[in-house]
């Protein structure tokens, strides 16, 4: 069993110390080699982009997750490994909720670096704006109707055909709809999206960073898994957006949870995160 041997190391010296551990002179031949890493690149070159160096090894590839004290393990084949446009474009397709078609959509604009009236209008969207905006480098200013139109025909043609800017931005400003929406998914990348919906400042450093990074495109990896389907947020994460009675919804007076609980109540919150409650039952 290997602990992570490839941890600290740039992409270069990464494939050497892999190829000499499991093709090199000294390789452990005949035996089964379990390599634990939380680095995905690994994966990637066994599975795909140099799977026919390591093809004499037989590698095979897995992502674990624990959720709920619960480990699970999920092959990873090599159509699994996509690009993160291709990431988003398939659960466009596939997903029916239109408020998680759109989070997807958004990130494919981004990645494609559309900056145009339909990435304009889904940013509008996700802060809850009745009349949409458009900002770029050189102007700031609300979209006249025709614009809105136009913008909500081309995401209709090409990507949502059910896609209703007014029907949803009502969606996105009713707290209790966005909130089944995070109790109804067990997806912590579509968790922590929709707590960004509430437009709530978490009051943990670490948890508001790695929200507002997951919300642009700041990966290094032109490979990864689908987040729709192998699960790469930390539990502790998602758990975390659970559990913030004290914040208030910027939309409303106040997010509709007790803030009259007593000290240790509050700490015993960790332990009833209502995800991982609906997981036990």
């Amino acid at each position: 069993m290997l602990d992570d041997p490839v941890s600290s190391f740039d992409k270069n010296k990464k494939f050497a110390i892999l190829h000499e551990l499991f093709q090199g002179k000294a390789s452990p031949r005949g035996r089964t080699t379990l390599m634990l890493t939380h680095d995905i690149e690994p994966a990637i070159d066994v599975i795909k982009s140099t799977k026919d160096v390591f093809q004499g090894a037989q590698p095979s590839a897995s992502f674990l997750s624990s959720r709920g004290g619960v480990v699970k393990e999920v092959p990873i084949a090599r159509e699994d490994i996509q690009t993160f446009a291709k990431v988003c474009r398939a659960n466009i397709a596939t997903l029916q909720d239109q408020i998680l078609k759109a989070i997807y959509l958004r990130c494919d604009y981004e990645l494609r670096d559309e900056v145009g009236l339909e990435s304009n209008l889904l940013a509008s969207l996700f802060k809850g704006r009745a009349v949409p905006t458009l900002q770029t480098a050189t102007e700031n200013r609300n979209m006249p109707p025709e614009e809105k139109q136009a913008a909500e025909a081309s995401i209709q043609a090409e990507h949502m055909p059910g896609f209703n800017y007014d029907a949803l931005v009502s969606e996105v400003n009713d707290v209790n709809a966005i909130r089944a929406k995070f109790l109804a998914t067990d997806v912590g990348y579509e968790k922590i999206q929709l707590f960004r919906i509430f437009n709530i400042d978490h009051d943990d450093d670490v948890i508001r960073k790695f929200i507002n990074e997951s919300y642009h495109i700041e990966n290094e990896y032109v490979m990864q898994l689908n987040l729709h389907k192998f699960e790469s947020i930390p539990e502790y994460v998602s758990c975390a957006c659970c559990l913030q009675p004290k914040q208030r919804h910027r939309r409303q007076k106040r997010c509709q949870v007790s803030t009259s609980r007593s000290r240790s109540a509050k700490r015993e919150d960790k332990y009833r995160c209502p995800c991982l409650e609906r997981r036990r039952q």
